[in-house]
């Protein structure tokens, strides 16, 4: 299967191809569910994308210098009653507001240059990976996150401990994943250096620069390294998937077949 931007996220690249996204979907130290995620593959369900997510989407237009046309292929990003009809949601408005942060930061646009949405394949640990690069340079490579703040703690209850938000949603697997897709595509003898942008929710909006040196790559290729096999057993079918009974899909699905007792109730 030949990728491009218009089949990239199509249920036919993510049975054929495994993701970081698609990963960490199979693991409950992510907040993902096996069952969840058979279930997506299957095309027996689509999780909900929430106004975040487009929020997320509208920056990466800007990015790749494609916001117009984002904006006309999301007529709902537009309020349609009241005095405000006609103009962008007041949490659009705020996403111009961080791309302002942005583009008047030197460093920032800088790290940001280069070939945007590149589209990467490679075989790893025995199967196929894609990738798509938001700005990819001759050293290094950036990725853009919108997140609601860079600074607070996340409880990780499968580790029943606190996290940054790098460790939280496997952004460190996802720099390091692409390091080496990107690395093994090229031929290259090193890897390329991951960056990450940040911009956040907040008003004012806050925004950092973070870079992941070759020790992290090799850490959280690791953590891939360790899961990975569990994985591939339950996408091919070898294994049946487990239900975490708590996300979206398992909510939806759910039918009991035990009482608990008050005791098995976690805080966390």
């Amino acid at each position: 299967m030949q990728l491009t931007k218009d089949n990239y996220y199509s249920l036919e690249a993510n049975r054929e191809y495994m993701s970081v996204s698609q990963f960490k979907g199979f693991l409950p130290v992510y907040d993902g569910c096996e069952a969840a995620a058979m279930a997506k593959l299957a095309g027996e369900y689509v999780e909900s994308e929430k106004e975040a997510f487009l929020e997320g989407k509208y920056i990466h237009a800007w990015n790749e210098g494609k916001l117009a046309e984002f904006k006309a292929d999301n007529p709902d990003i537009y309020s349609s009653r009241g005095a405000t009809a006609g103009q962008l949601k007041s949490n659009f408005k705020h996403c111009n507001a961080m791309i302002e942060v942005l583009e008047s930061d030197p460093l920032v646009m800088k790290a940001l240059a280069g070939e945007k949405e590149v589209i990467v394949t490679a075989e790893l640990f025995g199967i196929k990976w894609k990738i798509m690069i938001d700005s990819l340079q001759e050293l290094l490579f950036s990725d853009l996150k919108a997140l609601k703040e860079i600074h607070g703690k996340w409880w990780n209850r499968e580790a029943q401990c606190y996290e940054n938000f790098i460790q939280h949603y496997g952004y460190d697997i996802q720099m390091s994943v692409y390091a080496e897709i990107e690395k093994r595509a090229n031929r290259r003898a090193e890897w390329l250096l991951p960056h990450m942008v940040v911009v956040t929710k907040q008003d004012p909006p806050d925004h950092e620069i973070y870079w992941f040196d070759y020790d992290a790559i090799e850490r959280g290729l690791a953590i891939v390294s360790n899961n990975i096999e569990r994985v591939k057993a339950v996408k091919s079918g070898a294994v049946d998937p487990v239900r975490c009974e708590r996300c979206e899909y398992c909510r939806g699905t759910k039918k009991l077949i035990s009482i608990k007792h008050h005791a098995e109730l976690a805080l966390y």
